[in-house]
């Protein structure tokens, strides 16, 4: 698995960039042979004016094709990190079930609710 940092607007310090690396790849560690690569992207949306501006946003790319994408907006970046990873694993753990569920029950049929 992959995993690419895009900071935007600002100076990402290492500290951040370790504890976002950290909790990206707990949230997602479990589907890793699914996951091709994640983009990571913060973004301090207005600047030094401050308020409900950090924004995390996570796109998990999936083998062989589909795309999970989440994004968050919260006060501190640790805190938009922290919600958008979760998401994110739930998310991919979704997707991937569908597809589970879409497979096992082959083409044309719909799964059965005995």
């Amino acid at each position: 698995m992959r995993l690419v940092i895009r900071p935007r607007k600002f100076n990402l310090h290492e500290g951040l960039r370790e504890s976002l690396e950290m909790r990206v790849r707990f949230a997602l560690s479990r589907f890793s042979p699914r996951i091709r690569d994640v983009l990571v992207t913060l973004e301090d949306v207005n600047g030094p004016r401050g308020g409900v501006d950090k924004r995390c946003q996570v796109v998990v790319s999936l083998t062989p094709r589909g795309r999970v994408s989440i994004d968050e907006t919260e006060d501190s970046f640790e805190t938009a990190i922290a919600h958008a990873a979760e998401r994110a694993g739930r998310a991919v753990g979704r997707e991937l079930e569908r597809r589970q569920t879409t497979r096992a029950s082959g083409p044309g049929m719909s799964p059965r609710s005995d």
